[in-house]
């Protein structure tokens, strides 16, 4: 039987999720979150064989719960699974953690089939995003400057989250984010929030 952790913040998702899987008998969703700070709880007190993540979760995102869950347990079995098909999403993904990665328009066996891959100890990219991970990054890719720590500041910046909720979120104090946003805005040469939220709407980070 192999066990699941579905992290996804819409409560309609997660019950697709679990009805397609749970049809195969050796699956079994043992638990569910609707954030990361719920999901990495989850996964401390059920112990899955394979998390399954939406990357874009209210607060912290998906990328941030990989990379803590990855750290936590260095032989993670985690799959993405994520609206964004863009390669810096797929790549920073796999950087953090996750062995699989499909996007949300690939067919349900899909998601099956990235499943059973994962769960056996091997790499799953859904079809429509081949070639993804070896697309070189473009000199002029200001993102790709940033560290996966410095890239969620960036997202949750952008989103219009203040800096207490960010270093709450982050278990980190006001101070570091403070010098992590200096340091974004010098690397992305940014002079404000309001040219990172508009550099993360036209990078796709964020959806409005």
């Amino acid at each position: 039987m192999i066990r699941i952790l579905l992290v996804d913040d819409h409560a309609v998702v997660r019950a697709g999720y679990r009805q397609l899987l749970e049809c195969a008998p050796e699956y079994q969703v043992v638990a569910e979150a609707s954030s990361a700070a719920c999901g990495y709880r989850r996964f401390l007190e059920c112990a899955p064989d394979v998390v399954i993540t939406d990357l874009s979760l209210p607060g912290v995102g998906g990328i941030e719960l990989l990379r803590r869950l990855s750290a936590r347990q260095p032989d993670l079995k985690a799959l993405a699974f994520s609206v964004h098909e863009e390669p810096m999403f797929v790549n920073r993904a796999f950087a953090a953690g996750a062995l699989g990665y499909v996007s949300k328009r690939s067919a349900p066996d899909t998601l099956v089939a990235a499943v059973d891959s994962v769960a056996h100890g091997r790499e799953f990219l859904s079809p429509d995003l081949a070639g993804t991970r070896q697309q070189q990054r473009r000199p002029d890719d200001a993102l790709h400057r940033l560290s996966q720590r410095e890239f969620e500041i960036f997202r949750q910046i952008a989103e219009g989250r203040s800096v207490r909720d960010i270093a709450s979120g982050l278990c980190i104090s006001g101070k570091t984010v403070s010098n992590h946003y200096s340091q974004i805005r010098l690397k992305l040469g940014l002079r404000s929030a309001a040219e990172m939220a508009r550099l993360a709407i036209v990078a796709g980070v964020v959806r409005v």
